[in-house]
């Protein structure tokens, strides 16, 4: 794959050394809902240096060692235990520590700093999205993998989450650019600092594991 990268797909990238999508959320490539796309198309519609992207992936590669299990070599069922123990474990818990984050620092610090209302909105708006996305996984895609359900019927699932994920992360984007890529004003207090955190572990957290089931999970299960 090394000197070739512009020919594979930016989620297969990720698949086959996950900490490249470090890589790509510092260059602000999508790995998770547009994990599709050739990195080289993507490259070249950002208008991004190549060569660094490519040096940086290029000694990612060299100090790789393959991990006891891969993602793409786990079962379904493997993969499935791994995203709720990791990932669904993690926001159920992490959503409405935020949410506190969030009222807090508004109150302290909202007549001075406007856009945390619009943090405060677009944060609403993620985790409505969100929890609603995590219990049709918990009630009806999980349960239909581990049960060998027909294939049509979990495609049929697999669409409306991919759906749910394209705009979950149009919400993080927002999320981003809202807060200036979570930039801590100099006024700024360690509850605002903790809130900023809090936020990017979500974003981080969240773009794993939509790549997990959008560019492993989901190819699975629909071959």
């Amino acid at each position: 794959m090394q000197n070739k990268w512009h020919e594979h797909s930016v989620g297969n990238i990720v698949v086959n050394f996950p900490l490249s999508s470090a890589i790509f959320r510092a260059a602000g490539i999508d790995y998770c809902c547009g994990g599709g796309r050739l990195l080289g198309e993507v490259i070249k519609e950002q208008r991004l240096v190549d060569s660094n992207i490519y040096k940086a992936l290029d000694e990612l590669a060299a100090r790789t060692e393959k991990p006891a299990e891969p993602f793409s070599e786990m079962s379904a069922e493997r993969l499935v235990e791994f995203i709720l123990t990791k990932h669904h474990s993690y926001l159920w818990g992490a959503l409405p520590e935020a949410h506190e984050l969030i009222v807090n620092v508004l109150k302290a610090h909202g007549r001075r700093h406007p856009e945390l209302y619009d943090v405060y909105k677009l944060f609403g708006q993620l985790s409505h999205e969100m929890e609603p996305h995590l219990i049709r996984e918990e009630t009806e895609l999980f349960p239909a993998i581990a049960n060998s359900e027909a294939k049509e019927h979990c495609q049929a699932l697999v669409y409306i989450l991919e759906e749910e994920h394209e705009a979950a992360g149009t919400l993080l984007k927002k999320l981003r650019h809202a807060t200036n890529d979570y930039s801590v004003p100099c006024d700024g207090c360690d509850t605002f600092r903790e809130l900023y955190k809090k936020l990017t572990e979500i974003e981080e957290d969240t773009l794993q594991h939509y790549h997990l089931e959008n560019n492993i999970l989901f190819k699975k299960i629909l071959a």
